[in-house]
Parts: structure tokens; C-alpha cells; sequence
């Protein structure tokens, strides 16, 4: 079974996940229902919020790229946690990873611009 991982934007785009990844993986088009994406300029995000959805791709995760990602959105630090959810792409449901906002993230962004919800 192959695990995967939804990404949305800005993280999502090709020279984000190369960087990351070192390679540029195939993305497939998925929606993540019941939660909200935050546009932040310094830490976009999702967090839960019924009915609301969340457009993005699917990344097909290969060995170490788990470890990579929680590095790179700062695990150890709570600035996002990655939790597991079922993601629609198609007519078919996948469960995928996805970086959510950590309790660590309010502190990080206090005092920053103001946060645009889309």
C-alpha cells in the first residue's frame, strides 16, 4: 500500500518539493473536506473547520520522505503536526498525511501581518 501526503499551497509547488524532496514527484489533484486553509505569508496552513475544503495534491511518499517533511515544517518544534486523513482524489478516497498548524505556529506568527482565510 502506498502512502501519500496532501499538500497544499505554497507548498505544492514543484520547486518547494524539489527542494525538500530532491525530485519533483507527480502531483495529484485532491480535496480535503471539513478543514480551512490559512494563507499566511510566512506559514500557510489548514486547521479543521466543518464543511469547508481545501484544494491541493497528493504526493506519492517514498522511503525518507516522512523524515525529510518533518524537518523541513519544523516537527520537533510544533509548528505543524502531521496528522493522517482521508483525502478525496477523483471518485476515490486515499488516507494521506497532512501538515496541520502546531501550537507552536500562534507564537511564530504573533505579531506578524494579518492572516488571510480562503
Amino acid at each position: 500500500m502506498k502512502d501519500w501526503w496532501f499538500t497544499y499551497s505554497p507548498f505544492d509547488q514543484h520547486d518547494f518539493l524539489a527542494r525538500v524532496l530532491g525530485r519533483t514527484p507527480e502531483l495529484v489533484a485532491a480535496e480535503l473536506a471539513d478543514y480551512q486553509w490559512i494563507q499566511h505569508p510566512s506559514y500557510s496552513y489548514v486547521v479543521p473547520a466543518q464543511g469547508m475544503k481545501v484544494q491541493g495534491s497528493l504526493v506519492a511518499m517514498q522511503l525518507g520522505d516522512d523524515w525529510l517533511l518533518d524537518d523541513e515544517f519544523g516537527i520537533r518544534f510544533s509548528y505543524y503536526r502531521r496528522i493522517q486523513v482521508s483525502v478525496k482524489s477523483g471518485q476515490e478516497m486515499r488516507q494521506a498525511w497532512v501538515m496541520v498548524g502546531g501550537p507552536s505556529l500562534s507564537w511564530a506568527i504573533q505579531g506578524q501581518e494579518e492572516s488571510q482565510s480562503t
